[in-house]
């Protein structure tokens, strides 16, 4: 579980001369992320929209899911003004490269804040080793390549994954600026994705309504709000 969603961004740094990006998950926690929310005393309190593309072998197994993060414009706003502010000579891009590389080796701790299960049982993942940060439409997005520790055939039972934050701190949103949220790659002819929307009781909407900004939300909050993504392929 993650106590602070965005914690893997608190220990950022380019090594000798941007020590002031510490300050990032301050920054993103705090009044000034707050007095910027249209809601500061109800969880969530920021988000990521995100697309998924399932990849297959040749063999027709899913190795990894390629994940495309866009985080919310306050965030990107907050998060690229520290980045420009900080001493030292490097161009934005090679900041935010070096943001990237924090980002993922701090996400490794907390299982990518992605869950993949087949029949229901959860997998493990591998390491990332493709991954890279950019600017964009003044958002900041990360895209990475999450494999799986073992390729599964979508023949061995169902496949399906979930992305979020346990805590609800950050919500987690398919693109809805997209046709395809889910996009499958090298897929067997007859393999579909389709996205599952969450449909919570009403009595838990209110209950992360009622979350006071200074409070945790429950243990497994985020799951429940979280979205579920499918794929189905005929047999072979």
């Amino acid at each position: 579980m993650i106590g602070d969603p965005f914690m893997w961004l608190s220990t950022i740094h380019f090594v000798g001369q941007l020590r002031c990006i510490r300050r990032l998950a301050a920054l993103l926690l705090a009044p000034m992320f707050l007095a910027a929310s249209p809601v500061t005393q109800a969880h969530p309190h920021g988000w990521v929209d995100y697309t998924i593309r399932v990849l297959f072998n040749d063999r027709g197994q899913v190795t990894a899911l390629e994940q495309h993060w866009k985080l919310d414009p306050f965030y990107s706003l907050t998060l690229s003004e520290e980045l420009s502010r900080a001493e030292g000579d490097e161009s934005m891009q090679q900041r935010l490269d070096a943001l990237g590389d924090e980002i993922i080796n701090n996400m490794a701790l907390e299982h990518y804040l992605s869950h993949v299960y087949l029949d229901g049982k959860e997998l493990e993942f591998g390491q990332v080793t493709e991954y890279t940060t950019r600017m964009s439409d003044q958002r900041i997005e990360l895209f990475f390549v999450l494999p799986l520790a073992t390729p599964q055939s979508p023949n061995d039972g169902k496949l399906s994954w979930k992305i979020y934050d346990a805590t609800y701190y950050i919500e987690f949103l398919y693109d809805d600026k997209t046709d395809k949220p889910i996009t499958l790659s090298n897929a067997p002819e007859g393999c579909t994705a389709n996205v599952i929307h969450y449909d919570p009781d009403p009595k838990m909407v209110a209950k992360a309504s009622a979350i006071d900004i200074n409070d945790q939300a429950p243990d497994g909050m985020g799951q429940v709000f979280a979205d579920t993504g499918n794929l189905s392929c005929p047999e072979r």
